[in-house]
């Protein structure tokens, strides 16, 4: 019963953190609370409970959190303290992925299909908006206003949906281009292939969104990801040096080309229904890559710099003065060195547990890492990012065929994973 009630609140959780329209009702976010206290609730009486054992990330985020919520009441900000409910339910998925890293690889798995069954509903309503409304929705949604909330009651995604799908693309290449993946998945053959049906759907719909949004920092890491995945695949230093420095130089290419590449396509297509599609995608990429957003970016960026130069212990304490467009450097700004690390750490140490093992394919594992930490560098991090990073990727690992706990190895299925 507990396993059925366990699964149950973690269902509703993705259903919640993915769904557009669940964003903004308090009816929806009081029931998230409840399922939130129903797990831990079941995770304390559990057998290997990390609430009662404890390893150094669930302490590490609880320390963060509590550190937060200590700053908050001694240095009362401007914004409200819901804007820490973002990190705070972030590093609740954190105890979920550390939970299921202890011998719940069932669990694991069933987060990895929820979670894939329910993106490709709002990736179809993603695409519909940006088709129907215009290609700026998603950056429309990712402020608050009146506007914004009724786009996302039509389940238009926005800044935090994409890039969610940005952390999801890795593994869905990986899972998509390796055959040896799915002879580890002992089941009939008809779910054999629709799970890789379903898969190939969630890869397709995932790099139309990031492609018809626009988001130029979503575009680089997405390429990235993928040429890591297809590219790489020693872990001798020579030879990973010389695929990674190959990967780099294509996105730069891309990166160069793509404008002209797209202006030509735009002439190709001329008179046709898809000119205004080509016109869209290579009109929304100019203005995320214009000279003011560069330059906005950058001023915010020194100023979290500036501010943690100056107060390097504690940090600042504020909120209202640090640059607000970079989840670790405003981190250190306003906290200081030590919980600054801190955080950084917890947005680290499982990409890099994946990457040190070598059950874990390098090009899958480096490009894991890249997205990742190169987000979160660049951007402000939300809920969402937490359940990738923490529990779908674990999922994914499992069917993989690589079993989350390190003492007990099936070779045999490590070494069709990697084929």
């Amino acid at each position: 019963m507990s396993v059925v009630l366990r699964r149950a609140a973690l269902a509703y959780l993705i259903v919640w953190q993915l769904s557009p329209p669940l964003a903004y009702g308090a009816g929806w976010r009081f029931l998230a609370v409840l399922a939130m206290l129903l797990w831990l609730a079941l995770d304390t009486l559990a057998a290997r409970s990390v609430l009662r054992r404890p390893n150094w990330p669930v302490l590490g985020g609880a320390a963060f959190v509590l550190y937060t919520v200590f700053v908050e009441w001694l240095v009362p900000d401007s914004a409200s303290i819901s804007r820490q409910f973002q990190i705070w339910i972030m590093f609740f998925f954190l105890l979920v992925g550390e939970s299921q890293q202890r011998g719940r690889s069932d669990e694991a798995r069933f987060c990895f299909w929820v979670i894939l069954l329910v993106l490709p509903i709002w990736s179809i309503a993603t695409l519909w908006g940006i088709n129907t409304i215009g290609g700026d929705v998603s950056r429309t949604i990712a402020r608050s206003s009146e506007e914004a909330r009724e786009l996302v009651g039509q389940g238009i995604g926005g800044f935090g949906f994409v890039y969610t799908l940005v952390l999801c693309i890795p593994f869905l290449v990986h899972l998509a281009f390796r055959s040896g993946v799915y002879s580890v998945m002992r089941q009939p053959r008809w779910k054999v292939r629709a799970s890789r049906l379903l898969i190939l759907g969630n890869l397709l719909l995932a790099a139309l969104v990031v492609l018809r949004a626009g988001y130029t920092i979503a575009l680089i890491l997405a390429a990235f990801a993928i040429l890591c995945v297809l590219l790489i695949r020693s872990r001798r230093s020579r030879s990973l040096a010389i695929s990674l420095c190959f990967v780099t130089l294509l996105v730069s290419l891309a990166g160069i080309l793509i404008n002209p590449a797209l202006r030509s396509l735009e002439s190709v297509a001329a008179g046709t229904e898809y000119s205004a599609k080509v016109r869209d995608v290579r009109a929304s990429l100019e203005d995320d890559s214009s000279t003011g957003t560069v330059h906005d970016r950058t001023e915010r960026y020194s100023r979290s710099l500036r501010l943690f130069g100056e107060n390097p212990i504690i940090g600042t304490l504020t909120f209202d003065d640090v640059g607000k467009h970079s989840a670790v450097l405003d981190r250190f700004a306003q906290y200081g060195a030590v919980f600054g690390l801190l955080f950084l750490a917890l947005l680290m140490f499982v990409p890099i547990r994946y990457l040190r093992s070598r059950q874990v394919p390098i090009g899958l594992s480096l490009s894991f890492l890249v997205v990742a930490i190169g987000f979160p560098m660049l951007n402000n991090v939300f809920m969402s990012w937490g359940l990738i990073l923490y529990v779908f990727s674990r999922g994914a690992f499992v069917v993989m065929g690589i079993p989350l706990e390190r003492s007990r190895q099936p070779m045999g299925q490590v070494r069709a994973a990697h084929a």
